[in-house]
């Protein structure tokens, strides 16, 4: 008999998975953004602007780094629970 909660664990494989895509995809647009002000004229507005998207751009990152991770667990708890009977 396979552990109880063993679909709690694919679901929750399944949506971190699905939100560091998210995470990735929201740093990818803070980096474009970033990109563009480094472009622009430098005046006070462009340069506080700048520093937001580069705090954006390394907590998002890290956001879905952490949620690959927690998605990568939580498949392999699922794998594993699956595997091993509890009886």
């Amino acid at each position: 008999m396979a552990f109880p909660s063993a679909d709690l664990l694919w679901y929750l494989a399944v949506l971190f998975g699905w939100s560091a895509l998210i995470a990735q995809g929201l740093a990818w647009s803070a980096r474009r953004k970033f990109r563009a002000l480094l472009k622009a004229p430098l005046t006070e507005e462009v340069e506080h602007m700048t520093h937001v998207s580069e705090r954006q751009i390394s907590r998002r990152t890290v956001s879905g780094f952490f949620l690959s991770g927690l998605s990568i667990l939580c498949f392999g708890a699922w794998l594993a629970s699956s595997w091993i009977p509890l009886s």
